[in-house]
């Protein structure tokens, strides 16, 4: 329901059943931050994370460098959407959660020696947010460990560098080979 004010403009009245949502107050104008640049297969990116005085996330920004592709647009997007999340007191394993092992090019290979492979953008910004500020206990739920913490869970758990070979599998796969004929 709307009423008309004198000058024309039309307020709206809230009734109890909606009211108005409590709108967190802005971070601090001067956040320490950190920016890295990053390669995911053929992409290259920027990602900074501007932190609280207690160190905990409180803005993060996503720059794809080839500005005005449908990519960086995107990207921009999901910043905005990270950041307003973090200041609504969304947690951060939440969007670790929906980010990791999500698959869209580009995908591959990229520069970060902590991550050897991502499987889209999202992908690598997730697992490096959570590498950044989660501890280890929950970044083993997602599976996100650097190279060295990886090695180390696989000689906790006895498995070290041993691997599982399906010997009844690959005698199935083989190709059969006839002797040759004499003759």
């Amino acid at each position: 329901m709307a009423d008309r004010t004198v000058d024309g403009m039309a307020r709206t009245h809230r009734s109890a059943e909606y009211p108005l949502a409590q709108v967190p107050p802005r971070a601090s104008r001067r956040l320490k931050s950190t920016t890295r640049s990053f390669n995911v297969g053929e992409g290259k990116g920027y990602l900074t994370v501007a932190c609280t005085e207690d160190g905990h996330p409180a803005a993060v920004t996503i720059f794809m460098a080839k500005q005005g592709s449908t990519m960086a647009g995107l990207m921009d997007g999901f910043s905005t959407t990270i950041t307003q999340g973090l200041r609504h007191q969304v947690p951060l394993e939440v969007f670790v959660r929906e980010y990791v092992s999500m698959r869209f090019e580009p995908a591959g290979m990229t520069n970060d020696p902590e991550i050897k492979q991502a499987s889209s953008v999202l992908d690598y910004v997730g697992r490096r947010l959570a590498l950044d500020f989660l501890p280890y206990e929950t970044r083993v739920q997602f599976d996100v460990l650097t190279a060295d913490e990886r090695a180390a869970k696989e000689l906790q758990d006895n498995v070290g560098d041993a691997t599982w070979v399906d010997m009844i599998g690959m005698a199935m796969s083989a190709p059969t080979v006839a002797s040759p004929r004499q003759g």
